[in-house]
């Protein structure tokens, strides 16, 4: 099984950033990917400050959502504040802007939020749907968002913050549910490896939407199979199972398996 690792020398940068500008927020808007609600909370955020946050569960409509209710439930019930949106329909949005408003009421200005999360979890997506236009850059890689800026978000003052994750993974579940989500450059992974990883995963836990996108699966030779039904050859005929791989990866990360969540319910997950 793969091990993985990867904090890139930028990382240590931006959590200094992010430490600083600390001191010039009221509070945070803490973005999670819905399909991996506690694994994709970056620990050293919670560290470095107690100042309110208020988390963020973007792609809900690539989660399931008995599982995304599941933890709202649980976080309300701990005293956290919490609300799933989907941005590319704006669902969502209006719930956490008057969240905003009732966490913040005692101030006698508007809110100044840092957006905090780790790679490719939607932070400048939500910059967007906040701000109402394009006020920040957009891309499918993690590690795309640059600089630092202020940003106007209709009753609240936005700071964009680079992304970051932790220095080591010392749960390897938690760093293979982050490279499923593309938090983690697929470029420093083995993708055949962790292609096998999610598809034994999806059969325990999701097996109707491989079944209505693959068609029956013999595990030992999943990969093998969706490469050849699907062309993913090389000259001769031999299956290219790195094409394979990306096909399922990226198949799960557009929704094509179903909509699933990895971190299975609060009970089952240590530590959240």
């Amino acid at each position: 099984m793969m091990t993985i690792q990867w904090y890139p020398g930028h990382m240590t940068k931006a959590r200094r950033q992010i430490q600083e500008a600390l001191a010039l927020v009221d509070g945070l808007l803490e973005v999670v990917d819905a399909r991996v609600p506690v694994s994709s909370r970056n620990p050293v955020l919670l560290e470095l400050t107690d100042k309110p946050r208020l988390i963020v569960l973007t792609k809900m409509d690539l989660a399931d959502p008995e599982k995304t209710s599941q933890w709202l439930e649980y976080w309300q019930s701990r005293g956290e504040q919490a609300v799933a949106v989907n941005l590319l329909a704006g669902t969502g949005v209006g719930r956490l802007r008057g969240l905003v408003r009732r966490t913040f009421s005692g101030l006698k200005r508007q809110p100044r939020l840092m957006v905090v999360g780790i790679p490719n979890v939607g932070k400048s997506a939500l910059i967007n749907a906040l701000t109402g236009r394009r006020a920040a850059q957009v891309g499918a890689r993690p590690g795309i968002t640059r600089g630092k800026q202020w940003l106007s978000g209709k009753g609240m003052l936005l700071l964009d913050s680079p992304g970051i994750l932790w220095p080591k993974f010392e749960d390897q579940e938690v760093a293979r549910r982050l490279a499923a989500v593309a938090a983690i450059r697929d470029e420093v992974l083995d993708q055949t490896a962790l292609a096998n990883w999610l598809l034994a995963w999806l059969e325990q836990h999701y097996p109707q939407g491989l079944q209505e996108r693959y068609g029956s699966l013999d595990l030992e030779t999943a990969l093998e199979e969706i490469g050849r039904r699907r062309g993913c050859l090389l000259p001769g005929g031999e299956i290219d199972l790195d094409q394979a791989a990306a096909l399922v990866l990226k198949d799960f990360r557009t929704g094509k398996l179903g909509a699933v969540t990895l971190d299975l319910e609060p009970s089952e997950v240590q530590g959240c």
